[in-house]
């Protein structure tokens, strides 16, 4: 893969007990602005559900510090492929939960950013959302 070339990895794991969702958010979009590296965290109280997607090199390390990072356990890849064009461009990472407010459109917005990802990914994630 070229660093032009966009790379996605959607994986699962679960949270360690009181984990501080919002610091996780924090300074995610504060890592992702500056590596180029845009996404999805859906948290369900227990599980995350994430996609990150940008350059080949900027994911791999995104990645490699989510596996080494205590407040994430039992990592799951689900998905981890080459993407022509950005399937969630707009966000540094976008937050959903059922919890929010505005959950369901988050939940709406994301699976049609989803239409085109592999069935696998497509359900995997409303499985995950439904819980």
């Amino acid at each position: 893969m070229t660093e032009t070339t966009l790379r996605q990895i959607f994986y699962v794991s679960r949270g360690a007990p009181g984990v501080d969702v919002d610091q996780i958010l924090q300074q995610s979009r504060h890592n992702n602005a500056v590596d180029g590296i845009t996404g999805v965290l859906w948290h369900d109280g227990d599980h995350f559900l994430q996609v990150i997607e940008g350059p080949q090199s900027s994911v791999a390390a995104t990645y490699a510090r989510i596996a080494g990072d205590p407040r994430h356990r039992d990592l799951t890849i689900l998905s981890d492929r080459t993407v022509g064009a950005r399937e969630f461009g707009y966000w540094s990472m976008e937050r959903a939960t059922r919890s929010l407010n505005d959950g369901d459109a988050v939940l709406a917005r994301i699976e049609r950013r989803l239409a085109d990802a592999p069935d696998t990914l497509r359900r995997a994630f409303a499985a995950a959302a439904a819980r």
